[in-house]
């Protein structure tokens, strides 16, 4: 399986080059977008696993991006805002938008690396249960050996390991 492509749009340089070392060095590839705007312009052009988007950035903020993504692209990436806002209601404005993970700033990049791997680890078992219920059913040998509550059943273990 390929490492995932993960987007990172942030407009504070120091902050963008803290997170573009790390995914690298985690191992995984990595698109950067100095704002919201370029966000959105990579994007339409181009599939990535993961958003990173800080909440305020010039042009479009990461809200927006998320808002749109959720409503105008057949994308489902998964997204994690990265903010100082730390208000209970600017977190739900967030989930509500459609991020799938919250996170304040100064970001705890240990907890940021295990979220990546979790997505990455759930992306895997998808690939290898669509593989073997093509495989099986090209073959016709009956049912996959992985099925959806297997899935659920590990990721739900998986959100239980600690850090």
């Amino acid at each position: 399986m390929k490492p995932l492509t993960i987007l990172i749009a942030e407009d504070d340089l120091l902050s963008r080059m803290v997170l573009e070392r790390s995914v690298v060095q985690w191992g995984y590839q990595m698109v950067s977008a100095v704002d919201g705007g370029c966000a959105h312009e990579l994007l339409q052009s181009r599939r990535v696993d993961v958003c990173i988007l800080d909440w305020d950035m010039p042009g479009m903020t990461g809200i927006e991006v998320c808002r749109w993504l959720r409503a105008n692209t057949d994308q489902c990436p998964y997204i994690i805002l990265i903010t100082s806002r730390d208000r209970p209601q600017e977190i739900q404005a967030g989930y509500e938008a459609g991020a799938d993970d919250y996170l304040t700033k100064p970001c705890d990049m240990k907890y940021l690396r295990r979220r990546i791997a979790t997505i990455a680890e759930k992306n895997l078992r998808q690939e290898q249960w669509l593989q073997q219920a093509n495989k099986e059913t090209a073959s016709d040998q009956g049912p996959a050996s992985f099925n959806p509550l297997d899935i659920y059943l590990s990721d739900l273990r998986l959100m239980r390991r600690k850090t």
